[in-house]
């Protein structure tokens, strides 16, 4: 659970300091080792999910970590779409909430609006967690019922 409030947390934290920039990435240029590893810690907390399907969307958002908008361009925003469009994937094909792929398929469209890439990273950051959010929830319901 502290993993997915973390992610919340993670998206409000870098506007508030530092206003709306083009991309979470542009980040990297004003506080570039703590928006490494504060991205690092969110990859973190998708292993910590425990499944593996989440293991490429984990592994990408660990290369936008490592390779950053700045030195690494290209090879960042591949990861970036590894990422999104891996989780939206493992979402859309979820048997038990598979709404949270339908939904995070709706807001690709804010990547054709004026500061789209921000809004959409807000958005999907949102979704992503709060999936992450209904299962942890899930898993505690049913192991209070087993005790």
């Amino acid at each position: 659970m502290i993993a997915c409030l973390y992610a919340i947390a993670y998206i409000v934290m870098w506007p508030v300091m530092f206003g709306i920039l083009p991309s979470y990435s542009s980040y990297y240029e004003v506080g570039d080792i703590y928006f490494t590893l504060a991205t690092s810690f969110m990859a973190l907390g998708l292993w910590l999910h425990k499944d593996l399907k989440w293991t490429v969307p984990a592994y990408a958002l660990v290369g936008v970590a490592l390779f950053n908008c700045v030195d690494w361009p290209t090879l960042h925003n591949i990861l970036a779409v590894i990422f999104f469009l891996s989780s939206t994937y493992i979402m859309f094909n979820d048997k038990r909430y598979p709404m949270y792929g339908t939904i995070s398929i709706y807001w690709y469209v804010l990547l054709g609006l004026h500061n789209g890439v921000f809004w959409f990273e807000v958005v999907q950051t949102l979704i992503i967690s709060t999936f992450h959010i209904r299962y942890v929830l899930e898993w505690m319901r049913v192991r209070t019922e087993k005790e």
